[in-house]
C-alpha cells in the first residue's frame, strides 16, 4: 500500500486514479493460488460503487452470494417455463368512496426449493443480469389474461397498473409490442396502466420522455411511481406527460414520523391539482396516515391499511363482490 501511495502522490496524472484492493487472508495454504486470487477478486468487486471504501476483505459469504446469485439466474428461465412465477394483486382505493378503483401487478416466485420469494428477492438480480426483460413480458401478458378473463365473465373490470422496467425503457419497439399485446387479448390500452419509477428519468430523461409520449400516444396511461423518493420530481412532472403520480411509500412514513412534512404533502397535493395529474398515496398502513391524506384531498391510496398483495383469486372475489354476472346473450 505504502508503494501505491507514493505513487498516487509523486505521478501527476491528467484523471484521477482511486485504487481499491481485495485481500484475502491465507489461512490454508493449500488452496492452489488461482484460487486465493479470484477470492480477492470477489472481494475487490464488493468495494466497487462505494466511494469511501477502498478496502475490502474476503469472507465466504461473499462467494455464497455469487453462488446464489447463479443459481437464481439458472433456475429463472425455467421456472418462467414451469409456471413458478405468479401476479398477484395490491387493490388501489379511491378515498372519498372507500371502493377499488384499480389495482397493481405484482410478481412473485413459487420456487420448489427456495419457496416462496417476494420481488426484493430476485428483482435486483433479474435487472443486474437481464431476466428482468422476460419476467417484466410475463407479468404484463399474464395481466393481460387476467382482465381479459374478468370483463368477459363479468363485463368490465378496474384498470390494472404493471411496472416497466429500465431495461424495457430501452426496448426499441416496446411501444408497438404493447399495442400488439393489448389488441391480441382484446383489450383496450387503458385497461392496463404502466408505472415507471422516478429514479429511471434521472439516468436517462430525454430516452424516458420519448418512450412515455409514444405509449400516450397509444392510448395507454402512464403512472410515475416512487415520486418524491428522488430530487427530479420536479422537473419530470414540467417535461413528461403523466396520467397519475404514485407517492413514494417511504414518503408516507417520514409524513407520519415528522408532521413538519404535511406542508410538502400539502404543497404536492396542490402542484398535482395545478396540472390536473391525480395522486395516489401508497405505502398506507394507518388511520392516521389516510385522514392526513383526507385532509389535503388525496384522491386514491394503496396499502396494507386496505389490503396485502393477494392472488389473482382472492382479488377477483374482492372486486366483484356483489356484482351480479350479465346475462348470457
Amino acid at each position: 500500500p505504502k508503494l501505491f501511495g507514493d505513487f498516487e502522490k509523486n505521478t501527476k496524472l491528467p484523471f484521477n486514479l482511486t485504487l481499491r484492493y481485495g485481500i484475502f487472508a491465507i489461512t490454508d495454504r493449500k488452496l492452489p493460488v488461482e484460487t486465493m486470487c479470484d477470492r480477492a477478486v470477489i472481494a475487490n468487486n464488493t468495494a466497487k460503487g462505494y466511494y469511501d471504501t477502498i478496502l475490502a476483505y474476503y469472507d465466504d459469504s461473499m462467494r455464497q452470494k455469487i453462488i446464489d446469485e447463479q443459481f437464481l439466474t439458472n433456475e429463472a428461465r425455467a421456472g418462467l417455463k414451469e409456471n413458478q412465477f405468479e401476479v398477484y394483486l395490491q387493490p388501489k382505493y379511491e378515498i372519498r368512496t372507500n371502493k377499488i378503483a384499480g389495482a397493481e401487478a405484482l410478481i412473485r416466485w413459487n420456487h420448489p426449493v427456495r419457496g416462496f420469494m417476494p420481488p426484493g428477492a430476485f428483482i435486483p438480480l433479474f435487472e443486474k443480469n437481464g431476466m428482468v426483460f422476460e419476467l417484466d413480458r410475463f407479468v404484463w401478458n399474464d395481466t393481460c389474461r387476467l382482465v381479459q378473463a374478468w370483463k368477459k365473465k363479468y363485463g368490465s373490470c378496474v384498470p390494472i397498473s404493471v411496472n416497466v422496467s429500465r431495461a424495457d425503457i430501452y426496448s426499441p419497439n416496446l411501444s408497438s409490442y404493447l399495442t400488439e399485446m393489448v389488441k391480441k387479448h382484446g383489450l383496450k390500452p387503458e385497461d392496463i396502466h404502466f408505472e415507471i419509477t422516478e429514479s429511471v428519468y434521472t439516468q436517462d430523461s430525454g430516452t424516458l420522455i420519448n418512450v412515455v409520449k409514444k405509449l400516450r400516444d397509444s392510448g395507454f396511461k402512464i403512472e410515475m411511481d416512487d415520486f418524491g423518493s428522488g430530487y427530479s420530481s420536479l422537473n419530470a412532472l414540467s417535461s413528461m406527460p403523466l396520467d397519475l403520480l404514485k407517492l413514494d411509500m417511504r414518503f408516507m412514513r417520514e409524513v407520519s414520523e415528522d408532521p413538519r412534512k404535511s406542508g410538502i404533502l400539502k404543497f404536492i397535493m396542490e402542484l398535482a391539482e395545478l396540472i390536473h395529474v391525480p395522486v395516489i398515496a401508497e405505502g398506507v398502513e394507518t388511520e392516521d396516515q389516510l385522514n392526513r391524506l383526507r385532509s389535503v384531498n388525496c384522491q386514491y391510496a394503496q396499502g396494507y391499511y386496505y389490503a396485502k398483495p393477494m392472488k389473482a383469486a382472492d382479488f377477483e372475489k374482492l372486486q366483484y363482490a356483489g356484482v351480479k354476472k350479465p346475462a348470457a346473450e
